[in-house]
């Protein structure tokens, strides 16, 4: 009785270790997992942090006064009043929407843009919808229009620069990080890209001409 009971425990005592060895196994393997998932976070975050000083992020609209783009939104106005543009209706964000809008893009909206949809909303025209948020109309929607378009059509090298902020039934337009300093616009299709303009306010300068 007292041998068999010696050999209960003695197999108890290899379960306990055969057990700690299995889970101080798993633990060495799960490290390196760890740390890498750790330095690919921090590296992201680095990237984003160099990158903030070049690009415009969706909380700038509140540090910048909305007469910083004053004849981006006269020019704006003057082609809704002329009715060459549409302002969709209850698609005006507040800045917080803005700042949850940021979240969710792939790149960083610049000023004017953001003051656009501050102030006016989500536009229609010359065959064009220049997006915002917008539930019922995803042509209308910046989230969608770019998640298709990176799904669809975007190679990796587009997909890192463009933001698109408009789209028509063949085209689309983006602002491209390609290069230092204010984004410019270009006009695309699946197959070929094109500069258009220096920046929004040139652009929309050359919507009223």
């Amino acid at each position: 009785m007292a041998k068999q009971r010696q050999k209960q425990l003695k197999n108890k005592l290899k379960n306990l270790q055969r057990a700690t060895q299995e889970r101080q196994q798993r633990l060495i393997k799960q490290e390196p997992q760890k740390v890498s998932a750790l330095a690919q976070n921090l590296a992201l975050l680095s990237d984003d942090e160099s990158k903030s000083s070049a690009l415009e992020t969706a909380l700038d609209v509140e540090k910048v006064p909305i007469v910083h783009h004053p004849d981006l939104l006269a020019t704006l106005r003057r082609l809704i009043a002329a009715q060459k543009l549409t302002a969709l209706p209850n698609s005006r964000l507040t800045t917080t929407e803005l700042a949850d809008l940021a979240t969710t893009l792939p790149l960083p909206l610049p000023r004017g843009y953001q003051q656009m949809l501050r102030e006016l909303g989500a536009l229609q025209g010359f065959g064009y919808f220049f997006a915002g948020r917008n539930n019922e109309n995803v042509a209308a929607d910046l989230v969608y229009l770019n998640q298709a378009a990176r799904a669809d059509f975007l190679t990796e090298q587009q997909a890192e620069t463009l933001l698109i902020f408009a789209a028509s039934e063949q085209r689309y337009l983006a602002f491209s990080y390609a290069q230092p300093g204010p984004p410019r616009i270009v006009r695309g299709d699946q197959q070929h890209e094109a500069e258009v303009a220096v920046d929004f306010a040139a652009f929309v300068a050359q919507l009223a001409q």
